[in-house]
């Protein structure tokens, strides 16, 4: 591979109209409904209040409403083309980041081509979530405060992402800070009035949420922290949206080949090292510290092209292997997210359930939000934080899955006024042994059940207590 190929005047448009394509795999395959957090986003959207009836039986509407305000112009419009949109301006909002640490068309496209095959990249701008827009508006707050002209339009920018998400409002903050104080220290003021404009506006938001919902409750059924780290922080062993093994291998060459100036690059290496850190705790900061390991990757890589080799045969074989492990990863990613629930059988099943009376679903709480999407309202889903009786919820939950007592499955039923049940193949699969366990039991075996739906895999049944 010559490095030569990335000088080229039609190099950049190659690589602009390659990443077109990427961003619009997935939503050409799947559409716009990938996990749960496209579908709560397009409920919000639809009708903003600072009251959600329909989670966890009714409760303040404790969310980072950024993303849900933005779509509300036009939710069935934006939460499809809005993605793809920020996508290509973060690319070259990226590509000019970098120019202004590294002039090199060969290192700017290089670096712009790893982007193209990063997991972070291609998870964050394929779909409706909770990072995309935070995502850009972090990359363009940085990018003009390194500029020398326009800087302060960091900070009305820079205070909007913890609208959208507090975690990288904190993580870009930080690196304000890193670069304010190791690299350019003219930065210094500038940093201090966006760090205290962010931490205004984030105090009155999230003071005003917390005032009406208390403190978070300390919950016992998060299995998050049960993870393994590395789990947690490499895509190809588990993360959502972590780093490719292959970027990170190339990182480490391009570590070491930075380490002999090292007191050059503090800003770089303080920001990895603190990115590397946070993501152990928050693994949005994943996206920043993916970025950092794209421009070390895009060093380790140019400088194994040039060194000489004793064995042109064997460079090429080790160049050959890195490359295809980057592809992979990102082909990986975007296959992850072509497979991911819900599918086509669980949106058909909403879709069913929408045309019923609204009243209260019961189902496994990682589907809640699922259900609300539907219109109707839920014992439990993933946004119980401020639910001051998630625990109780939960631990009735548990008991229905697994109790063949009709008195006391009909006292919860009761308790909190379900109408209906929610069960799917992949529940049957993660909750229950076997077909005959608790409640699959008392749903086949009792008259206070009728099945109403069942398709592909995906039943629904309705009470009739």
């Amino acid at each position: 591979m010559s490095l030569e190929l990335f000088t080229k005047w039609y190099v950049k448009y190659i690589l602009f109209a390659l990443c077109c394509v990427i961003l619009l795999v997935v939503p050409l395959l799947k559409g716009p409904w990938i996990g749960s957090e496209s579908l709560l986003y397009y409920r919000l959207a639809q009708d903003p209040s600072w009251y959600d009836p329909l989670s966890a039986g009714g409760q303040f509407a404790a969310y980072e409403w950024g993303t849900a305000l933005v779509l509300s112009v036009a939710p069935g419009i934006l939460i499809q083309i809005l993605p793809f949109l920020l996508g290509i301006l973060s690319f070259v909002l990226f590509g000019k980041i970098i120019s202004s640490f590294h002039d090199d068309p060969i290192f700017v496209h290089l670096s712009l081509f790893f982007l193209l095959l990063s997991p972070g990249f291609i998870y964050t701008f394929s779909f409706t979530n909770s990072l995309f827009i935070a995502f850009f508006l972090s990359l363009a707050a940085f990018y003009f405060f390194i500029q020398k002209k326009r800087k302060w339009l960091s900070v009305p920018i820079v205070i909007l992402i913890p609208l959208f998400n507090i975690v990288l409002a904190c993580a870009i903050l930080f690196i304000f800070f890193f670069y304010s104080f190791f690299w350019k220290k003219e930065r210094r003021k500038l940093f201090l009035i966006s760090l205290i404009s962010t931490f205004i506006v984030s105090g009155f938001y999230y003071g005003y949420i917390l005032y009406n919902t208390g403190i978070p409750q300390a919950l016992n059924f998060d299995s998050s922290g049960q993870f393994l780290f590395l789990q947690k922080i490499f895509f190809d062993l588990g993360s959502s949206y972590g780093l490719g093994i292959f970027i990170s291998l190339l990182a480490m060459v391009g570590v070491a080949v930075s380490w002999e100036r090292k007191y050059s690059n503090l800003f770089l290496f303080f920001s990895v090292l603190f990115l590397f850190i946070f993501s152990i705790f928050r693994p949005e900061s994943l996206l920043f510290l993916s970025l950092f390991f794209i421009f070390l990757a895009t060093k380790g890589f140019i400088y194994l092209l040039q060194i000489e080799w004793n064995n042109f045969q064997y460079r090429n074989f080790v160049i050959l292997v890195l490359l295809s492990g980057l592809v992979f990863s990102g082909i990986s990613q975007i296959d992850s997210l072509v497979e991911s629930s819900p599918d086509d059988a669980v949106l058909e099943g909403l879709a069913f359930l929408a045309e019923q009376k609204e009243e209260v679903v019961f189902t496994d709480y990682t589907r809640g939000i699922w259900i609300s999407a539907a219109g109707h309202s839920t014992v439990l889903d993933e946004n119980y934080l401020f639910v001051s009786d998630a625990q109780e919820r939960f631990e009735d939950s548990q008991t229905l899955y697994y109790s063949r007592d009709i008195k006391t499955t009909r006292a919860i039923f009761e308790k909190y006024d379900i109408s209906y049940v929610w069960i799917d193949s992949a529940m049957k699969e993660e909750i229950w042994e076997y077909d005959t366990e608790g409640l699959l039991f008392i749903l086949e075996y009792t008259k206070d059940f009728k099945k109403i739906y069942n398709k592909k895999g995906v039943e629904i049944w309705r009470v009739g207590l």
